[in-house]
């Protein structure tokens, strides 16, 4: 009988480790409201001091964390793609945007290390860049001839409604960010952690629906 073939197991990517551990912080965050609602009522203080700002700010840092992860794990694949597939006009537009010149171009020749200092130029270039809206996300990945990137990860996580949860998580932290999470009288918009909860776990939905995908490319 012949042998079957073991199915190859992919490692999770760096970037994805990474992500990891700052949503597990995210996570965590979520679990002191309670205790730390305890403590103020035990000191009974008048201090203006609101738990749920813990909430706010595990959003916040759940949302960077995913922002990071796609950010890193497209710095991460970009050389052993154009390895593989060579370069397309997505790449080109990407590598002006970088200011990546023919002068640059020529020097790199030059070098015992090209691809380490086109690395480094990318890296420099995504620092400046924000991929927090899913648009945003499936525009840059494109590169990697990936059509309809988040629209693919709904499907293969099977939530139809995972697209726009992530970019209403989004849309609360840039409410959280630029205006305090305050409405138009002063008041802070009540937000409860199973809410939280639910848009860090969406969170993590995605990015490992990407992280799936983009193992299986190359």
């Amino acid at each position: 009988m012949a042998k079957k073939k073991r199915k190859r197991i992919l490692k999770p990517s760096k970037a994805y480790l990474a992500f990891e551990k700052t949503i597990e912080r995210s996570l965590n965050l979520t679990e002191l409201v309670k205790p730390v609602e305890l403590i103020i009522k035990a000191k009974r203080t008048e201090a203006n001091v609101d738990a749920s700002d813990l909430l706010r700010a595990s959003l916040v840092i759940g949302v960077a964390a995913m922002d990071s992860y796609f950010t890193g794990i497209f710095a991460e694949r970009f050389i052993k793609y154009i390895q593989k597939e060579g370069v397309n006009d997505k790449i080109v537009e990407i590598l002006e945007k970088a200011n990546f010149t023919i002068e640059v171009a020529l020097e790199l020749l030059a070098m015992d290390r090209p691809y380490r200092r086109l690395r480094t130029r990318i890296d420099e270039h995504l620092s400046k860049c924000t991929t927090q809206n899913t648009h945003v996300i499936d525009d840059l990945f494109l590169a990697f001839r990936l059509k309809q990137f988040s629209k693919n990860i709904s499907k293969l996580k099977n939530r139809k409604s995972l697209i726009s949860s992530i970019n209403s998580a989004v849309k609360r932290r840039h409410q959280i960010v630029n205006e305090g999470d305050l409405n138009s009288h002063d008041k802070m918009n009540p937000i409860i952690q199973k809410y939280v909860k639910q848009k860090l776990n969406d969170i993590v939905t995605y990015v490992a629906g990407a992280d799936e995908i983009l193992r299986n490319q190359l």
